[in-house]
């Protein structure tokens, strides 16, 4: 059983790479067959795998076609977005009472200097690297398990979303990082209502973009 739960494991790794990464499309067909042959294994842990994936939210089960990798409507990703957007709100004032405020500026400035000179640099590589880490922050500093818990939740969709900013261009780079240096600044001087409505700004700019790069893969 343990070995079998190894093999799980490595297949799930895989797969869950692949989508994020997009090497495999959204709504392109995991069938039983096609994963066996790759893996040489049999159906247990490749269920296994595709169980765990489901969990993420990165495939979905259609009757008659089975196990397809996810494809997010336009109503999906608005959705997502806001609640994510409501998440991190939330998420940032817990840590606007905490004793963790003064570490938590700390990094998010430093995340802040790491995405400009990477931008400097034009490599949006090493920006791509940094910048998602920004929006973890608040759930890092918030002390509640249960918003992680959530944002765990989404983590994977988002992750997904957000892999596909690998394909925009400079301009995109440097207004987000810009609306994280507004988001910063407010926070740093205790304007959390403005903080609050800069998150949802700036979390509403990264869905008009993921919904036009998803519109454009069609």
């Amino acid at each position: 059983m343990e070995g079998e739960k190894t093999v799980s494991e490595k297949i799930y790794s895989e797969l869950y790479r692949e989508i994020i990464s997009h090497k495999l499309k959204p709504g392109q067909n995991l069938t039983l067959a096609m994963l066996r042959k790759r893996f040489n294994v049999s159906h247990t842990p490749i269920r296994e795998a595709l169980t765990r994936l489901s969990s993420d939210g990165l495939v979905s089960y259609e009757s008659n076609k089975g196990m397809k990798v996810i494809k997010f409507t336009d109503s999906e990703i608005r959705e997502i977005f806001q609640f994510t957007a409501e998440l991190e709100v939330l998420a940032m004032r817990f840590c606007s009472s905490a004793f963790t405020m003064a570490p938590l500026l700390n990094e998010m400035k430093t995340i802040i200097s790491q995405e400009e000179n990477a931008l400097e640099n034009n490599d949006i590589e090493s920006w791509n690297k940094v910048s998602g880490i920004f929006h973890g922050l608040f759930y890092k500093y918030s002390g509640n398990k249960f918003l992680n818990e959530a944002a765990e939740r989404m983590g994977a969709r988002m992750e997904l979303m957000s892999n596909m900013y690998s394909r925009k261009d400079y301009d995109i780079s440097v207004s987000i990082t810009n609306r994280q240096r507004e988001i910063y600044e407010a926070v740093d001087a205790g304007e959390f209502d403005r903080a609050a409505d800069l998150i949802r700004a700036h979390l509403q700019f990264s869905m008009i973009d993921v919904l036009e790069l998803s519109r454009s893969d069609d």
